[in-house]
């Protein structure tokens, strides 16, 4: 019997199966896949002790990932640059290298048994909840596991947190956009290695750069339009970058690299993250639109605190109930707020700037002297933004 089951092994069920095998707990790490591949992501992490504690800032630090210092925010060709003020650096991270050293890092402590190509087909329900998951193994035989809790870290379509019904707080789909990423190589780099944020058209344009000279390029469009590409994405994802002026032309030498990956229906959602016997991590628990850019970081945070909050419960400290609802508080009062903020970003994309506001725009942008007397009323002009965007 373990001690716990985790039932998906990408960024959230690692990162919690390597805190709970720290702490000595008997841990089942079970995925479908046989190694981790790309997946929907913005690949930009900001936070940096958590992979300290993690055991792979140094792989993060020695695989040619640039550290991002820059924030770049271009609205229709009028650009905006300054050092990012959240965090030390960013780093554009592709999931199939995090993942895997995710995992790597959780198989490498004894406590850590993982089960890859393995399918969770059911849980198992004792008298006091969810007990363990019965399987389907690579040879196609079904194998049952038991353990103290289940954990759900089995992304947006958990089917953990579809078994046990968990309870949905807050969910949205309006104004979400449809999201096509690819990997592009042979970009132009900018001299300072930046977030690169778009807006333009109707639609939210991310570019990063990450490992072996490619970047990771986002474009964000309204689901009427992502469905039109369905036929020809990559075409028409190479056609819309091409129509951006101020990236365009650092594209003239590029290629992608493999397809263009596409997802039009996405949702932001708040879960109950437990219950009796069970508990969510990550996508399973909480999904945030990639408009936010802070899945990866909210999913080892969210793994650390509920590691925390299990090791208070197998101690003795507090109960089930308790530290579960420790965990969500915790949970919530790092995710709530960027909920709300994603839904005003995507709520912004919908609304189009005046025509008439374009010159004043470009004056603003053109004469040094109002932009050194911006800068003289930013605090001013902060209030006045913030104020008018209160709910």
């Amino acid at each position: 019997m373990y001690d716990f089951i985790i039932v998906g092994a990408r960024c959230a069920g690692a990162a919690t199966a390597y805190f709970l095998g720290q702490k000595g707990y008997r841990t089942l790490l079970i995925d479908r896949y046989a190694v981790p591949g790309p997946t929907l992501s913005t690949h930009i992490l900001g936070e940096t002790g958590i992979y300290e504690r993690l055991g792979i800032a140094r792989k993060m630090e020695t695989s040619g990932i640039p550290a991002l210092t820059r924030m770049r925010i271009d609205l229709e060709g009028r650009l905006f640059e300054s050092d990012i003020c959240v965090t030390p650096r960013a780093l554009g991270v592709r999931r199939e290298l995090l993942d895997r050293w995710l995992l790597d890092a959780a198989c490498g402590l004894p406590e850590v048994n993982a089960k890859l190509s393995t399918q969770v087909i059911d849980l198992l329900e004792g008298e006091d909840g969810v007990c363990g998951v019965r399987c389907k193994l690579p040879d196609g035989s079904v194998e049952t596991y038991k353990a103290r809790a289940v954990i759900g870290a089995d992304g947006r379509h958990s089917s953990v947190a579809r078994r046990v019904r968990a309870e949905t707080a807050m969910a949205s789909d309006e104004r979400h956009l449809g999201v096509y990423y690819a990997y592009v190589l042979h970009a132009d780099p900018l001299p300072i290695p930046a977030v690169e944020w778009y807006w333009s058209e109707t639609d939210i344009v991310l570019c990063n750069p990450i490992d072996g000279g490619r970047h990771c390029i986002a474009v964000m469009l309204p689901q009427e339009t992502f469905r039109s590409w369905s036929g020809d994405p990559a075409t028409k994802f190479v056609e819309r970058l091409s129509r951006i002026r101020t990236l365009g032309p650092r594209l003239r030498y590029a290629r992608l690299q493999g397809s263009v990956r596409g997802v039009d229906t996405l949702r932001s959602y708040v879960r109950k993250p437990y219950g009796p016997g069970w508990a969510l991590v990550g996508d399973a628990g909480a999904h945030l639109h990639p408009v936010s850019g802070v899945g990866i970081d909210n999913a080892v945070c969210s793994a650390e605190m509920l590691a925390e909050e299990l090791d208070a419960y197998m101690r003795g400290e507090r109960t089930w109930t308790e530290a579960m609802s420790a965990y969500a508080q915790r949970r919530d009062e790092r995710i709530v707020p960027q909920y709300e903020a994603c839904l005003k970003t995507l709520a912004r994309a919908g609304q189009p700037i005046p025509e008439a506001h374009w010159p004043t725009l470009d004056v603003l942008c053109t004469f040094p002297g109002l932009v050194k007397e911006l800068g003289g009323r930013a605090e001013r002009i902060y209030t006045l933004l913030t104020e008018e965007n209160e709910p």
